[in-house]
């Protein structure tokens, strides 16, 4: 990235971005995959999170995704750069950057995980940093884990944002970006300390149990039922549960009975459940872009909900590129990056084997485009 594009970014220089956005046009070899990267550094400095979480480089890191796996074409990169450049440019940021020296002990054993643990808990976050960094430089898979389960177990009742919002920061970026690895980890134990003053730690640990196929779908229609984001949270996280039990790095059974107290005793959503199972019909594919927002309206979507299952049955790389060029067509200063990380986890569900039920994926995708078409319109 260049010097004076991270100027305009932190700046709020839109018109700078703008004129940036049209010099791209021109480069034959943009790739949304590395304007990411280049912006990876700048994100995780952002200090705008309202939860302390990783919103909007989650949401990045999601699209990077898709990009490396070329599931995008070049106009709907260019406008997803769009998004991500001027929604960028919208936050704010402090310049907190680390690096992993400054730990001085020779070896990790169970007692620099305990120290880890015992200063988290306390509060003292400068002190777990320090025994983070050891971890780290020795042993980043089990730090990762390590952490992760932390989020899971000692705050359950903030599943939303310990576990779904930096999960994919624990699985893209540390251990595989070494110059900004102790910066993610710096931001999730700032963000672990937090809770010791609430009083919030739960120190029972969980049985992790292996959910069975009626279990884990009857689980997914809850998380798919329900508006707003507190819901969308709730569809997010199941699938975070998913991606990590398929993570390199995540050795155990996730533990689903905190994801069920999570849920509580929520209601299954009957009015998307029937959108679900009437929406059967099979229609034409879309050919280009043009002819597939011809056929899917956001303003009357849910007439339409047959063309976009049939069109994710039949033509499912085609039809994610079509669905994230139209959600940037909607872009405007307030963006919310629960948009895409939405549509990128219901897309997930849809796609996902270990999910036999159709219901379940349609009703995902459904609450996806229902948060979405809600807030824009």
């Amino acid at each position: 990235m260049s010097s004076q594009l991270k100027k305009a970014i932190i700046d709020h220089d839109l018109d700078k971005v703008e004129s940036f956005l049209e010099e791209l046009k021109q480069q034959e070899n943009f790739s949304l995959a590395s304007l990411i990267n280049d912006l990876l550094e700048l994100m995780l400095m952002e200090c705008s999170l309202r939860y302390g979480s990783f919103h909007f480089v989650k949401m990045s890191l999601f699209l990077r995704e898709f990009s490396l796996k070329n599931y995008f074409s070049r106009q709907t990169e260019l406008k997803i750069a769009r998004v991500v450049l001027l929604g960028l440019a919208e936050r704010h940021f402090i310049n907190l950057e680390a690096n992993n020296g400054g730990y001085k002990e020779e070896k990790i054993n169970q007692k620099t995980y305990d120290k880890l643990n015992e200063e988290i808990n306390q509060g003292n976050t400068h002190n777990a940093f320090y025994y983070a960094l050891g971890i780290l430089e020795k042993e980043p898979e089990k730090l990762k884990e390590f952490l992760l389960n932390l989020g899971m177990e000692r705050i359950p009742d903030s599943l939303g944002h310990s576990v779904s919002c930096f999960f994919p920061v624990m699985r893209d970026i540390v251990s595989h970006s070494q110059d900004i690895s102790a910066t993610a980890i710096l931001s999730y134990v700032m963000y672990l300390s937090r809770y010791s003053y609430q009083n919030k730690y739960n120190s029972s640990q969980p049985e992790r149990k292996d959910l069975s196929q009626t279990e884990l779908e009857d689980l997914g229609l809850k998380a798919a039922s329900g508006s707003g984001i507190v819901n969308l949270h709730h569809m997010i996280t199941y699938y975070t549960f998913s991606m990590l039990e398929d993570g390199s790095f995540y050795q155990q059974l996730p533990p689903y009975s905190i994801l069920e107290n999570y849920f509580g005793n929520k209601n299954i959503d009957q009015s998307r459940l029937e959108l679900a199972e009437v929406n059967n019909e099979k229609t034409e594919v879309a050919e280009n872009y043009q002819q597939f927002k011809d056929n899917f309206s956001l303003d009357n979507y849910q007439v339409n909900l047959s063309f976009l299952f049939s069109s994710l049955d039949n033509n499912y790389q085609e039809t994610v590129n079509y669905l994230h060029s139209l959600y940037a067509e909607y872009y405007n200063s307030h963006w919310n990056p629960h948009y895409y990380t939405g549509l990128y986890c219901a897309l997930g569900i849809y796609k996902s084997k270990k999910i036999a039920d159709k219901k379940v994926k349609k009703m995902a995708v459904i609450q996806a485009v229902e948060y979405f078409a809600s807030n824009v319109l």
